[in-house]
């Protein structure tokens, strides 16, 4: 399963803060597959491996509610939340970098915060992606709701596109094939850094 945490709606769909439903829409795309609302929480879309099916699923309560779908979800469907794969930003990495953890704590984050708090442990693997800090002290929430600029795009776009691979590894093999694949693209890129510093590690 991978959650990509997001706002809801046109208004927000090109925010910094929805990267995490941009890598998930663009999974779903890749895998032809459709989103469906099945609940007034979560919308989904389902798939299959050689070896089993997953979900993908995008809250529809707004980022700081987030944890009520994954509750909704977890109660129709029971699973192990160390199968449950969370794609979300990070203001507090550069912008585009790409972070892999097996838990870890909320680090600021309301989506995360949220399903923390309605799960009840902070033991599931989260996909973080990296939107900077650059903004004025106490305008943090305008800052993760507005677009990323001209010169942030290509970086944004490769580490979308590296958070879809990822993505794919973990649907194939869980937490363990992700990382693995993860460290093995880290070095690569730090070998061969692009022209604009980047690395996703």
């Amino acid at each position: 399963m991978i959650v990509g945490l997001g706002n809801p709606g046109i208004k927000y769909s090109e925010t910094r803060h929805n990267i995490g439903y941009k890598v998930v829409e663009k999974l779903a795309s890749k895998k032809a597959l459709q989103f469906e609302k099945v609940s007034k929480n979560y919308a989904l879309a389902k798939g299959e491996t050689e070896n089993s099916v997953y979900s993908l699923l995008l809250p529809l309560t707004y980022m700081n509610l987030s944890g009520l779908a994954v509750k909704e979800f977890h109660s129709s469907y029971s699973f192990d939340f160390q199968d449950m794969l969370v794609v979300c930003d990070d203001i507090n990495l550069p912008t585009g970098k790409i972070r892999l953890r097996s838990k870890g704590s909320h680090g600021g984050h309301n989506g995360l915060l949220s399903i923390i708090n309605e799960i009840n442990t902070e033991e599931f693997p989260r996909l973080r992606i990296g939107i900077g800090n650059n903004f004025e002290k106490d305008k943090q929430a305008d800052y993760v709701l507005s677009p990323f600029n001209e010169d942030e795009k290509p970086v944004i776009n490769e580490s979308i596109d590296k958070a879809v691979e990822i993505c794919e590894y973990f649907l194939m093999g869980g937490l363990k094939i992700a990382l693995e694949y993860f460290s093995r693209s880290q070095k690569t890129k730090n070998s061969n850094p692009t022209k604009n510093g980047v690395t996703n590690g």
